[in-house]
Parts: C-alpha cells; structure tokens; sequence
C-alpha cells in the first residue's frame, strides 16, 4: 500500500476480513446532469454528502406533508358529515338538529383550504421534480376569503364563496399537472414508459375536463338556485361538490408527496452504494 508522507496509514485487512466498502472514496465521482463523472477526490465526497442531505431534507418534509394531506382529507369528510345538517336554525330550539354554528363550520371549511394551499406550495418546493408552475395565485385568494369570513362571516359569506369557487379552477389545473408528472413516472423501461405517457393524455384530458365542469358546476348550482334571503339555496349542494373535490385534491396530494418521498429515499440508496443520484433529480 503506498502512503504519502502527510497522511497517516493503517496496515490493509488481510483478504477475507472485514467487508469491502460499496464505494470506493477515493475514486468516488457525483454524476451530474448531463451524466458525465464531474468530482472526484475529496471534493466528490462532499458533494455527495451534500446531495445525502438534500434527499434527506426532501424524504422528512414529504412524509410531514403526506400527513397533511391526510388531516385535510379527513377534515372535508367531517366538513361532508356538518354540511348534512340544519346549521341556520336556533340551537336553543328542541327541534333543531344542527351541531355547529354557521361561523364553526365556515372557518373550518376556509382556513383548512387555505392551509391545504400553504402544504401544496410546500410541496412543490421540496419536489425532486422540479415542476414548473405558478401557486402563488391561488394561495393568495385563499387567504383573502378565509380573512373575509373571519372578519365578518355575515357579511362576507357570499363573495367569499363566489371567489372561493371560481379559485377552484385555477386548483384544479395545478392539481392535473401534478396528476400528469405522477402519470409519467409510472411503469420503467423505453417502450412501457411511451404507452404510459400516452395512456396518461387521455387520462390527463378526462380529468381537466371533468375538474372544470366541477368547478364551474359548484359556482352554477350556488348562483343558479335561488336566494332565501341573504342565503343561498344551493350552498349545500355546492357545499357537497365542494368537499369531494377537496377530498380528490388531499388524495392527489398524497400521492405526489409519498411519491416525491419514495424518489428521495431511492436517490440517498444510490448514492449509498454507488455514489451517483439520478441526473434527473440531483439537486446539485
């Protein structure tokens, strides 16, 4: 074994003992997006350890908000099991079977969706898929008509919903581009992949149009049914088309985010053992 005279060597194990490391360090490269071995030596070493603690950051936060996802999910079910319910009559009178008051049941309803926007913002910045695209609009709407509820439900109520609903189309666009990347990772290999991604336009072009007609479905019924006094008399109905909507969103959102995980964990597995992460998600 030769040895330099400013670093200090230890004896070789004899064959057979010990175990043979996966990766040898000293030879060790970080394959970069283009695919080529561009480090090597000890700055190989700390690139790889940076990109060990880039997956590792994206494996936790995913994880976290797949559990989101799950808590909001569970929270429209509720919201589903309320909206059944009298909420406008007098909870002092016997024959009254609400559970809630009107303002409980909208702040629960607003400020869980603007939440939920806040975990999808945060999911598309710790996605080794880098997807492109505009939330910010969205998560700002959200917040405007949770704001206006909480000020004054009364008041506030109808535009609040109104904006809330026609909010759902930009949603559910963003939720079908996260459906369209989840599309196109499924299946390996040249030939299955190709029939997956053409599988996944027709499965892309079904759901936005079946996302639109929901969202504008929720805005008719709500505008398009009467008025009784400052009420709707469709806000149940659109109430119900709302929740299962938001129900798919958590679902999608759980998918995208156990999958951004399931990428991650694989990446830290790679690097472990061969010292190279997929050039399509390396974060370096």
């Amino acid at each position: 074994m030769t040895c330099q005279a400013s670093v200090a060597c230890e004896e070789a194990p004899e064959a057979g003992q010990g175990h043979e490391l996966p990766v040898q360090l000293e030879e060790v490269g970080l394959k970069s997006r283009s695919g080529d071995l561009e480090h090597g030596g000890g700055l190989g070493i700390v690139m790889i350890l940076a990109q060990l603690t880039y997956f590792r950051t994206l494996s936790s936060v995913n994880l976290f908000l797949a559990l989101g996802a799950v808590i909001y999910l569970a929270i429209n079910i509720v919201c589903t099991v309320l909206n059944s319910y009298d909420h406008d009559c007098d909870l002092k009178d016997q024959s009254c079977h609400a559970v809630t008051t009107p303002y409980v049941f909208h702040m629960l309803e607003f400020w869980a969706t603007f939440f939920f926007n806040v975990l999808d913002v945060i999911a598309l910045m710790y996605s080794p898929k880098q997807l492109q695209m505009i939330f910010w609009s969205p998560l700002l709407l959200k917040i405007i008509t949770a704001l206006m509820v909480s000020i004054n439900l009364h008041k506030f109520e109808i535009p609040s919903h109104e904006l809330g609903y026609v909010n759902e189309l930009t949603v559910a666009l963003c939720d079908l581009i996260i459906l369209t990347s989840l599309f196109r990772g499924l299946g390996s290999g040249a030939g299955v992949l190709v029939k997956r991604q053409k599988s996944s336009l027709v499965w892309t072009i079904m759901l936005i149009c079946f996302a639109a007609c929901v969202a504008v479905a929720q805005l008719g019924i709500y505008k398009g049914m009467g008025w009784v006094g400052n009420g709707s008399t469709g806000e149940v109905m659109a109430h119900y088309c709302e929740f299962a909507f938001a129900i798919i969103s958590a679902g999608i959102t759980f998918w995208f985010t156990m999958d951004n995980k399931i990428i991650a964990d694989t990446q830290i597995r790679s690097l472990v053992l061969t010292g190279r992460c997929n050039p399509d998600f390396c974060g370096i």
